[in-house]
C-alpha cells in the first residue's frame, strides 16, 4: 500500500473516531451537555458559609441558597411565610411558640430533617454546654447577638414539632425567626467536619454546596430531592470581582449573568442598556461613622457635635451616591417603623463646629484617625473616596486627620477591640426599629456607647406588643441618639442589583439580597 493511501486510511479512521466520541456525549449517554450556569459577580468573597456564624456581606449570598429556616421572608415585604415549617403559634402569656415542622425533608447529606435538628441547630450556637458551642472561629453569632438572652430553651415534643421559649415577650421574635442566622444545618455534618463546617455546609436549601476557591468564586449546585420548586437552573456560581467597572463590563459582555455593588456612577449606563434590567429597591441600612467613645476627645459630645457640624454631607450625599441614596437624619432609616424626622440632622455649619471644639478646649492640630475599609459594599461604593472627603471637612475646622485604608476584615478586628477612632461603618439587616436603635447602637457597634438608662428604654420597647408603645420609646431613643452624637450618620443608599435582559426570575429582596431560587436562564 503507498504511504499516500496509508495516510487517507489512518486519516479516516481519526475523522470516525472522533465523530464517534463526540456523538458519545459525557459518560457514553448520546446526550449534549446542556448544563445552565448562572453566574453573579460581587464585589467580595465569603469568609465562611454557616448560618450559626454567617456576618459578613460575602456570607449571606451562599447562606440563602444552601440552608432554609423555619419561616421566610416573603420578597417584597417584611411577612414572614411558612419554609421547614408549616405552622406556628404563640402562647397566651406571649412566651412559648410552637412550631410544626415538613416531614418530607432531607438535609442534603441524605439524613433527615426533624426536630432534633432544629434544637441541635439552635443549641451549638446559644447553648455553652452544647458539644459543638464555640467551634467555629472567625464568625460571630448573629442569632446570639439578636436573641441569645431571650430564648431560654428550644425543645423537641416530638419528632416534627418544636417549641421555643422566651425568657419574656419580645416584639420582633417571629420577624427575625425568618432571618438567616436562624436557617438549620444538618447536625451530622457538623459532628463530622467540626471547625470546617463553614467550608463544608450541608443545608436543606434549594442549592447544595459543591466547591469553593477562595478569592474566586463559590460554586452551587441545584438540589434535585429540594423539598420546594427545583431550580430550573443546574448550577449557580457567586464569582469575585472587586472592581466595580470589571463587573459591569463583564455583565455587557455576558461573561456573568448578574452583579452586585453597582456603582452610582455606572446607574445611567445600565438603565440605558437594552440587554440589561436594574433592580433597585429603598435601602433599610446606614452607612455611617462610628466613634469610639472610649477614647479621648471622642468621649466628649461635644467634640463629637463638632465633628458631625462640620461634614458637608449633602453635598458628600450629591457627590457620591448620585440619586441611589438619602443623607441620613440619624440611625434609623426612614422606610423603618417609629423613624423620626426631628431627630435630626445636624445641620453643616463649620463655623459652629469651630465654636464648639474652641469653647471645649480643644486645640487647632487635635489628631484623629479615620479608618476605611477597601471594597464596595452595599451600602457605599467608594468608601476610601469618602473618607478623603470627610478628612478635607475635618482639617477646615482644625483637626488632623490621618486616613487608615485596611481590609474589612481587619477593620472588623479594629472595631472588636477598640482600636480605633473614627471608623467608617455600615449596618444593614431586617428592618426591626430596635435591630437599629437597640442591636447596633448600644455597644453592638463596638464603638463603647451603652448608656444603662437608653439600654432600659430599649428593652421596654422590645418586650411590648403594642406598637403605638413601641413607636413611643424608639422615638425616645432616637432623640437622645441626636442630643448625645455617638456616631456620624451619613447615608442610606438603594440596594441595587443588574441582570441580563433575557433572564427571569432574578430577585433583589427588601434587604439586598439577591435571590436565584426562581432563575430560568
Amino acid at each position: 500500500m503507498s504511504k499516500k493511501k496509508v495516510f487517507t486510511t489512518l486519516l479516516l479512521l481519526v475523522f470516525v473516531f472522533s465523530f464517534t466520541l463526540a456523538g458519545c456525549g459525557g459518560e457514553g449517554t448520546g446526550e449534549v451537555d446542556d448544563t445552565t450556569i448562572f453566574t453573579v459577580a460581587r464585589s467580595t468573597d465569603a469568609d465562611l458559609i454557616d448560618p450559626g456564624y454567617a456576618w459578613a456581606e460575602g456570607d449571606i449570598d451562599p447562606v440563602y441558597h444552601v440552608f432554609d429556616g423555619l419561616l421566610q421572608f416573603k420578597n417584597d415585604d417584611l411577612d414572614v411565610a411558612p419554609a421547614l415549617a408549616t405552622d406556628w403559634e404563640m402562647s397566651e402569656d406571649g412566651k412559648t411558640w410552637t412550631f410544626y415542622l415538613r416531614d418530607d425533608v432531607k438535609f442534603h447529606d441524605g439524613t433527615d430533617f426533624n426536630a432534633d435538628a432544629v434544637v441541635f441547630s439552635f443549641e451549638r450556637v446559644l447553648d455553652e454546654d452544647h458539644p459543638y458551642y464555640g467551634v467555629v472561629q472567625g464568625g460571630y453569632s448573629y442569632l446570639n447577638y439578636l436573641m441569645g438572652d431571650v430564648i431560654t430553651e428550644v425543645r423537641a415534643i416530638d419528632e416534627f414539632t418544636v417549641e421555643i421559649e422566651l425568657e419574656q415577650k419580645f416584639a420582633p421574635f417571629i420577624t427575625y425567626m425568618a432571618h438567616y442566622s436562624q436557617f438549620i444545618v444538618s447536625p451530622t455534618a457538623v459532628e463530622k467536619y467540626g471547625e470546617n463546617f463553614p467550608q463544608n455546609p450541608v443545608g436543606t436549601g434549594p442549592f447544595v454546596f459543591e466547591d469553593w476557591r477562595q478569592g474566586e468564586y463559590i460554586r452551587l449546585a441545584a438540589n434535585d430531592n429540594y423539598w420546594g420548586e427545583k431550580p430550573e437552573i443546574d448550577t449557580l456560581i457567586f464569582k469575585v470581582v472587586p472592581e466595580t467597572s470589571t463587573r459591569l463590563m463583564e455583565l455587557q459582555t455576558g461573561q456573568v449573568d448578574a452583579i452586585k455593588h453597582i456603582d452610582p456612577a455606572q446607574i445611567y449606563a445600565v438603565q440605558n442598556d437594552d440587554n440589561i434590567d436594574l433592580l433597585t429597591v429603598p435601602g433599610a441600612n446606614l452607612f455611617m461613622g462610628l466613634i469610639n467613645v472610649t477614647k479621648e476627645p471622642l468621649d466628649d459630645p461635644t467634640f463629637r457635635k463638632a465633628l458631625n457640624h462640620a461634614i458637608d454631607m449633602d453635598a458628600l450625599v450629591d457627590v457620591i451616591y448620585e440619586g441611589t441614596g438619602t443623607r441620613a437624619i440619624n440611625a434609623l432609616p426612614p422606610t423603618v417603623f417609629a423613624f423620626d424626622e426631628t431627630a435630626g440632622p445636624y445641620e453643616y455649619d463649620p463655623e459652629k463646629a469651630k465654636q464648639l471644639l474652641a469653647d471645649a478646649g480643644y486645640p487647632e492640630g487635635t489628631e484623629i484617625e479615620l479608618a476605611s475599609f477597601t471594597h464596595a459594599r452595599s451600602y457605599i461604593s467608594q468608601p476610601v473616596q469618602v473618607a478623603e472627603i470627610i478628612r478635607a471637612d475635618l482639617q477646615r475646622i482644625g483637626l488632623d486627620v490621618d486616613i487608615n485604608v485596611v481590609e474589612w476584615g481587619t477593620l472588623t478586628e479594629m472595631r472588636q477591640s477598640r482600636e480605633f477612632d473614627v471608623a467608617l461603618y455600615g449596618w444593614y439587616d431586617v428592618p426591626y426599629p430596635s435591630n437599629f436603635l437597640r442591636t447596633m447602637m448600644l455597644g453592638g457597634n463596638q464603638s463603647g456607647y451603652e448608656p444603662q438608662e437608653l439600654v432600659d428604654i430599649a428593652d421596654q420597647a422590645l418586650a411590648t406588643y403594642d406598637e403605638a408603645e413601641q413607636e413611643k420609646l424608639y422615638k425616645e431613643l432616637q432623640q437622645e441618639y441626636y442630643e448625645q452624637a455617638p456616631i456620624i450618620p451619613i447615608a442610606h443608599s438603594n440596594y441595587s442589583a443588574a441582570v441580563r435582559s433575557d433572564i427571569e426570575g432574578f430577585q433583589l429582596d427588601i434587604m439586598g439580597n439577591v435571590l436565584m431560587h426562581d432563575v430560568i436562564k
